[in-house]
């Protein structure tokens, strides 16, 4: 008689996993061929060749990397195929892996999701970028599905950040959503050509960072410190886990906040702890870089009742010689000072660079400007050609 094939159990699945077909073992849009692990052993495999033991652990971004280094490549395939939303999102893991497991998850969204137009948009230009070359390529390191009145959050890298010699992580602020992603993809394109550009630089990876829910407007939900404070933890494992991943010597690692994000950065790296695994960090068009508050207050700047999480660069665990801010004289944000003191105010520290070139809130990225020119220079560890200016009085 025929034994039937073992089927794997459904096992619980985090938030994402939910608008996944329940399929215990392996379903056809999972069936991939992933390179897997530091050996980048090619396997095809359709469906799982046994059930794994258990779901994968919870833990650091060292202790995730060290239990999959220590899977055998079957066992690695199996994970892949059964607990793919869990893989996707597991920090320390290789950025090839956590890309199949989450482009599944995008596949799926694109048809079945809340949002399957801008679901489909990342699908088209990710899938687009797969046979052109390898710095232009996009992986997708993080994706969840919108649901429970939060938005899709997804996390895009152009090359692979693996085995770049040097990784700009970009967060966005207000208003961005998966479907606003592809002008930030675009803006990240542009600083990874002006850094490849510098003499000596080496390969540049950058990434978009939408992985947390942004607030939508700004009156009044980017008045409030709370979605920094949520986004803050994933942020800081985020850039542990690049360091665990990377093959090699050690990338150089700058994280870049625009507006809101840079108040997500902020507060990220003044948590308690070791802070942001970087090496520099850039605030653009900053609000002011974190507040204790959780929710809106009454008032901002001066007239403020709460107190800042970050009032200057000693709150913050990164050194004054990397941290770097800029903002245009006819920014308004900056001067709103709404989550603490300006990072470009003389009374902030750190560094203030130059943004020639760039107008209002949203052109720091713009080709043929100082500010993206100095971003690159940071970003590839070219400081002495960083312009800078004094810092601004009120």
């Amino acid at each position: 008689m025929r034994r039937r094939p073992r089927v794997c159990p459904s096992f619980p699945r985090p938030r994402a996993s939910r608008r996944l077909p329940a399929s215990p073992a392996c379903p056809p849009e999972r069936r991939m061929s992933p390179t897997i692990g530091p050996v980048s052993t090619q396997l095809d495999l359709p469906q799982p060749n046994a059930c794994p033991a258990g779901a994968p652990p919870s833990g650091s971004a060292q202790e995730q990397a060290q239990w999959w280094n220590g899977l055998s490549a079957q066992e690695q395939s199996n994970y892949l195929a059964s607990y793919g939303p869990q893989i996707g999102g597991m920090d320390g893991l290789p950025a090839e892996v956590r890309h199949e497991a989450n482009l599944a998850m995008l596949r799926h969204d694109a048809e079945h999701g809340e949002d399957r137009q801008a679901s489909q948009a990342l699908l088209d230009r990710i899938e687009s970028s797969q046979s052109g070359p390898a710095s232009d390529r996009l992986l997708l390191l993080g994706f969840q599905p919108k649901a429970g009145g939060s938005d899709a959050q997804a996390i895009v890298a152009i090359s692979n950040p693996d085995t770049a010699d040097n990784v700009a992580i970009f967060v966005p602020g207000t208003g961005t959503d998966v479907g606003s992603l592809g002008g930030n993809i675009d803006r990240m394109a542009d600083l990874q050509a002006q850094a490849e550009t510098v003499p000596g630089s080496g390969e540049t990876s950058t990434i978009v960072w939408l992985g947390y829910d942004a607030p939508d407007d700004i009156f009044p939900d980017a008045l409030g410190a709370g979605y920094a404070k949520d986004g803050a933890p994933a942020l800081r494992d985020f850039t542990f886990g690049l360091r665990e991943a990377h093959q090699g010597p050690d990338a150089r690692v700058t994280v870049i906040g625009h507006s809101y994000g840079s108040t997500v950065v902020g507060t990220a790296d003044a948590m308690a702890g070791e802070g942001l695994a970087v090496d520099d960090i850039i605030a653009m068009g900053s609000p002011g870089m974190g507040y204790e508050a959780d929710e809106r207050r009454p008032g901002w700047g001066p007239f403020r009742i709460d107190s800042p999480l970050v009032d200057d660069i000693s709150d913050m665990h990164i050194g004054a010689d990397h941290f770097w801010a800029g903002a245009a004289s006819n920014d308004p944000v900056s001067y709103t000072e709404v989550h603490g003191n300006s990072p470009v105010d003389w009374s902030f520290g750190g560094q203030r660079i130059t943004t020639d070139g760039a107008s209002g809130h949203s052109e720091y990225w713009d080709p043929g400007t100082e500010a993206l020119r100095n971003q690159a220079y940071i970003v590839t560890g070219n400081y002495d050609q960083v312009d800078t200016v004094g810092r601004r009085f009120g």
